[in-house]
């Protein structure tokens, strides 16, 4: 597995590339970790890349949601996780875990961005 990182002024863009398994998810995690103690809660994650997602990386995704959504700026702005760019076997996935209807979905990274 591959991660990319992108800062840019709100929002962070993490581009995976490859599988998430049991063996790398930890690495995600690591990346997405590392943002938020940095202060950086709003993420878009790039997944055009992804070919495999185990329940592992189901996980890691699950976790980092519900810590972005936990830091507040104001009761209308906060962080979060949002997806861009979906393979349709990944939405498969989604789709039967239902992880669709738990997370903002994008067609492209410049939607997800600009959603921030």
């Amino acid at each position: 597995m591959e991660i990319s990182h992108r800062a840019m002024n709100r929002v962070d863009l993490v581009a995976v590339v490859g599988r998430i398994d049991a063996a790398t998810a930890s690495k995600l995690k690591q990346q997405i970790d590392t943002l938020f103690a940095e202060g950086r809660y709003r993420i878009v994650l790039d997944l055009a890349g992804l070919e495999y997602i185990s329940s592992p990386g189901l996980r890691v995704l699950i976790e980092a949601r519900k810590r972005a959504r936990e830091w507040k700026i104001t009761d209308l702005e906060g962080g979060d996780i949002r997806i861009a760019n979906l393979p349709p076997k990944i939405k498969e996935v989604f789709d039967l875990t239902g992880f669709t209807s738990l997370f903002e979905m994008y067609a492209d990274t410049v939607e997800a961005v600009g959603s921030f």
